[in-house]
């Protein structure tokens, strides 16, 4: 019997791997393995069900004060009309998911970018509040109060006072940790000048959305130059914040994607193999309760093998 095939008959008796076999795992090559043992994980915890949300995007700002290397989503003020959404205008997208079916308001929002931008400041003050987070409750309050969308934070880094307000308004909130390697943000990688994908700080806002028992999603980002070593290691920090509060609904494995216009528009993307890889060990590394997503538009025509490699979502 392999070292691999211990942990892989191990896992299927209901015994998550210990951190040590864990690490093992970033030596497998045996792909049909791996998916044999993720798929059958899967077929436990969820039977033949692959779910999906129905929601809305909201784009509540998009200026941000990181400056990640493959990010297309941050504008600088000079190419927005506004820096924020105007609240009719969140409420009305709202209402056009909501008559499409939605039944979730996603907000997504660059990271406090009042700590970068005097357009932001501005902004805020003009409709009289002192922060994005204080303007992110009121949106998402009243999204809720006339469209009856259920209101997902995607907002960034929080403290603890700031969990606390944004769970009155809302049911779950997430913020991706991507990475647990501080290499990541060293100059020359993709992470450099982003002090809000600081590992650390990443993980406190997981453990503060815990103490503060909110339902959170998080995830991992791959190809951005990280070993698959450091992709199980990063997946281990999220099993111990959730073994340690017990409120990670879900998991998910982003693949990168090189987009014109940043500064990694040049750098290879993972293969498929490379995906199916980390799903597998993901669904290896939480067993078949945990909710594992991969997202299908960025792996287009592949969702079977998605599937196949142990996703539930």
């Amino acid at each position: 019997m392999t070292q691999f095939q211990r942990i892989f008959d191990a896992a299927l008796a209901g015994m998550t791997p210990a951190p040590s076999d864990a690490l093992q795992l970033a030596e497998c090559k045996d792909i049909g393995s791996l998916l044999q043992c993720a798929g059958s994980l899967r077929d436990g915890g969820f039977g033949s069900s692959v779910t999906y949300s129905r929601k809305i995007f909201i784009p509540l700002t998009q200026l941000c004060r990181d400056v990640c290397h493959y990010c297309t989503f941050a504008q600088a003020p000079k190419r927005l009309s506004a820096p924020y959404m105007k609240l009719e205008e969140v409420v009305e997208l709202a209402e056009q998911g909501r008559a499409h079916g939605c039944k979730e308001a996603l907000f997504t929002l660059g990271e406090k970018p009042e700590l970068r931008y005097q357009t932001a400041r501005d902004g805020l003050a003009a409709m009289g509040y002192a922060s994005t987070l204080e303007y992110l409750r009121d949106a998402a309050a009243a999204v809720f109060e006339n469209t009856g969308l259920l209101p997902h934070m995607n907002p960034g880094t929080l403290t603890a006072d700031e969990c606390r307000m944004l769970r009155e308004v809302s049911p779950s909130m997430g913020i991706m940790l991507e990475s647990a390697s501080a290499r990541l943000c060293e100059k020359g990688m993709p992470h450099h000048g982003s002090p809000d994908k600081d590992p650390r700080v990443r993980l406190e806002t997981m453990r503060n959305a815990g103490r503060a028992r909110i339902p959170f999603t998080t995830g991992i980002l791959i190809g951005i130059g990280e070993t698959r070593r450091e992709r199980i290691e990063s997946l281990l920090a999220i099993r111990a914040v959730n073994e340690e509060f017990g409120h990670i609904q879900e998991v998910i494995i982003q693949n990168f994607r090189a987009k014109p216009a940043t500064k990694m528009k040049h750098a290879p993307e993972p293969g498929l193999e490379e995906m199916l890889w980390t799903l597998a060990v993901a669904r290896i590394l939480f067993g078949p309760g945990m909710s594992i997503q991969a997202p299908p538009n960025l792996s287009p025509g592949c969702l079977p093998d998605l599937v196949a490699a142990g996703i539930n979502d």
